[in-house]
């Protein structure tokens, strides 16, 4: 059993049998979400559960509700989710699709993160938001933080928390060390 799942018992209680993987995820425990008062800022990434939306200052889910944005917006949102999502597991099989499925998750004109900045974009109406660019997968990056934005090459700067940094004019915060 998964750490996780020993500190949980709502998740070890999910585990249990062979048919785990077929059901339906649990709801996120309390200490994964955001206890922030306001939310200030969140990112827009896909951490592989159904929901797509992180406070920038803890890393906690937070509750669309929070933020109340329309039906449109959580329909674009979950398209997005759900293409990223498919790149995404491709790359992870680590099979004849990953090479593939890496150059379209770091190609900044690529479909699947032009629909991400736009519901950013959206999303900045409601409050201030970013795409999430990892850039840990890069085989181009060093071990040093990017220093340029990945769409307009501008200087970046520290986001608040390791290994984060923002650019303000495109809303992308880039993550080059996923922690």
């Amino acid at each position: 059993m998964s750490d996780a799942a020993s500190r949980s018992p709502e998740l070890s209680d999910h585990m249990a049998g062979p048919y785990w993987k077929l059901r339906p995820a649990p709801p996120t425990p309390k200490d994964e979400l955001c206890g922030g008062a306001t939310i200030e800022a969140i990112t827009l990434r896909d951490s592989l559960g159904p929901n797509c939306v992180y406070c920038l200052r803890c890393n906690g889910e937070v509750a669309p509700e929070r933020i109340g944005f329309g039906h449109a917006i959580a329909e674009d949102m979950a398209r997005w989710r759900f293409v990223y999502r498919g790149l995404h597991s491709l790359w992870l099989d680590s099979t004849e699709y990953e090479q593939w499925a890496l150059e379209r998750l770091l190609d900044p004109d690529g479909a699947v993160n032009i629909t991400g900045r736009k519901v950013v974009a959206r999303l900045n109406e409601y409050v201030r938001s970013y795409y999430w660019w990892s850039m840990h997968n890069d085989p181009l990056m060093d071990d040093a933080p990017p220093a340029t934005c990945p769409y307009c090459n501008g200087s970046l700067a520290p986001a608040g928390r390791r290994g984060l940094q923002k650019c303000e004019l495109c809303s992308v915060v880039v993550a080059w060390n996923d922690f």
